[in-house]
């Protein structure tokens, strides 16, 4: 390890997918058996009810799922407002829709459009202060070339993938090596935010994406020259 380079990179690398690894991650997800899974700890004694109170976030997560079946019908360019509209700037740079560590903001949002009015077949990166879309390619991949680099089965074909891009350093800089956990809890929470404005509305549905081939979507969204790490994406559709 180099002298500028953190453990929190040695670990990206490590769980990094590409073409040479993915049949191995695809069989560790074949093999296992989600009825031995944990989802809750154990005590001795029961616990003790608390009131629910009526608000609507709580009325809004209750409808929250995730959807793999699509069907291609295109999405207007409001609902692609309402949904970068989670990713924006509200009050400044510093002031958005989810925290982050020291407003460090590690996170940045890129859009496939595959059938997106005005936009399909694009590239995007979204701009969170002037919420702005800036157009990176005219000749993004279809969903049939993209699919095969995603690691995820759905029905039919999604409207959007949406790419939550994180710039680390921006946050170790500051925190060292602890700034590693805090750009991942960054990502989490934008994308809660995502999961629960698409929970909201009657139409849109998505899936989240956590087996994108890393290298392969950096030179797609032409981030090759920079420390720019795939996080995970969003697909999105009706």
């Amino acid at each position: 390890m180099n002298e500028d380079e953190t453990i929190f990179e040695k670990f990206w690398e490590a769980s990094s997918l590409d073409k040479f690894n993915e049949q191995q991650f695809s069989q560790k997800l074949s093999s296992y058996d989600s009825d031995d899974k944990e989802l809750i700890l154990e005590y001795p004694s029961e616990p003790i009810a608390l009131p629910i109170l009526k608000s609507r976030i709580n009325k809004i997560s209750k409808t929250r799922k995730s959807v793999r079946n699509f069907d291609n019908e295109e999405l207007s360019l409001k609902e692609l407002g309402l949904l970068l509209s989670s990713f924006k700037a509200w009050n400044g740079l510093e002031h958005r829709g989810y925290p982050s560590a020291g407003a460090t903001y590690v996170t940045e949002i890129f859009c496939l459009a595959f059938n997106v009015e005005k936009y399909s077949g694009k590239i995007i990166y979204y701009d969170p202060e002037k919420h702005g879309s800036v157009i990176i390619s005219d000749n993004g991949p279809s969903w049939d070339e993209a699919s095969k680099s995603l690691n995820i089965n759905v029905v039919g074909v999604p409207s959007l993938l949406i790419i939550f891009v994180t710039f680390p350093d921006r946050s170790t800089t500051k925190y060292g090596e602890r700034g590693g956990r805090f750009a991942l809890l960054e990502v989490g929470a934008a994308l809660q935010q995502l999961s629960l404005q698409i929970a909201e509305s009657s139409k849109l549905k998505g899936v989240a994406v956590g087996g994108m081939q890393d290298e392969v979507w950096k030179r797609i969204l032409k981030l090759q020259t920079t420390n720019a790490h795939i996080s995970l994406g969003y697909l999105v559709g009706k």
